[in-house]
Parts: structure tokens; sequence; C-alpha cells
């Protein structure tokens, strides 16, 4: 939620928006199919079910083997999401599309992405790249929570970006 809302401000509000940081996130991500039918799991099975699924795309899996305590706190977070507020969220990235919209980001912005990451193919991060002018790349060896599965690598490029 947090790129498709810095998108959306770095488009409709760029006067709020000094520098941009766009992590593990695309201008249009995934397909109305996966949406729909992940909601509907919601509906009729609660968050369980999909929370096992999304870890997996979260995290790599040499990072759930080494990490159990730190996946499992994820999963139970998950687990514990309301799902109408689950399910509300799938439905506004589902319908965001920020494609045609990125030249209009003016402002200075980092893309920072997994090369693992099968919810962010890095072909969109780096559409991301391409289409927003002047923006800049970081490609992280992790999967969809890059923060995590890289932190150092991670806080090491936000620090450079916003101290630049």
């Amino acid at each position: 939620m947090g790129g498709a809302t810095g998108m959306w401000l770095g488009i409709n509000a760029p006067e709020r928006i000094d520098r941009l940081v766009l992590c593990n996130t695309a201008a249009k991500i995934g397909n109305l199919d996966t949406w729909n039918t992940r909601i509907a799991t919601v509906r009729n099975d609660g968050m369980k079910p999909v929370a096992a699924a999304v870890i997996e795309r979260w995290f790599t899996p040499q990072f759930r083997a080494a990490h159990p305590e730190q996946v499992a706190r994820a999963q139970k977070m998950l687990e514990d999401a309301p799902p109408d507020g689950y399910v509300s969220n799938c439905a506004a990235v589902r319908d965001a599309d920020f494609r045609g919209l990125l030249p209009r980001i003016q402002s200075r912005t980092l893309v920072i992405y997994g090369a693992k990451d099968p919810a962010i193919p890095v072909a969109d991060a780096q559409f991301l790249v391409s289409q927003i002018p002047g923006a800049k790349g970081k490609e992280l060896n992790s999967s969809h929570l890059s923060n995590v599965e890289q932190a150092d690598a991670f806080n090491q490029a936000l620090s450079e970006f916003l101290l630049s």
C-alpha cells in the first residue's frame, strides 16, 4: 500500500514529496483474476490459508530456513489481520494502475526491489525506473520484503539516497 500511496502523491500532490522511495512495488501489481481469487479465499476461508501462501512470496526459501522466528512473526501478523481490512487492501491494489502516469512524478525517486521477488518481477520494478524521470534503481538479493531480508543493504541504499 505504501508504494501505491507514494506514486499517487507523486502524481497528484507533487508539492508534498521532496524525495520518493518506492520499495518492492510496481505501477500495476498482478491481475484481476489473482486478486479476485485471493479476495474470495479470504472471504470464504479467512486469513490463515492466504497467510501461508503470502509468506512464501515475501521471503526466499533461504531466508525462511535461516530465520524461522521472523517468518513466524510475519505469518502470525497476517493470520491475525482483520479479513475485511485485508480484502479492502487487496481491492485497492488490484484497482491501482499508475503505468501511464509515472512520467508526471518529478520528485527525486529511488526504486528498491528484490531480485527474487515473485510478487513484483524485476521487469516491473525496472519499468518504474525507466518511466519516472531521473529515477534510480537498487536491486537487492531478496524477495518481497527486502527491508527485512536484506536489512543492512536496504538501510544503506535508503540512507545514501535520503542523505545525498
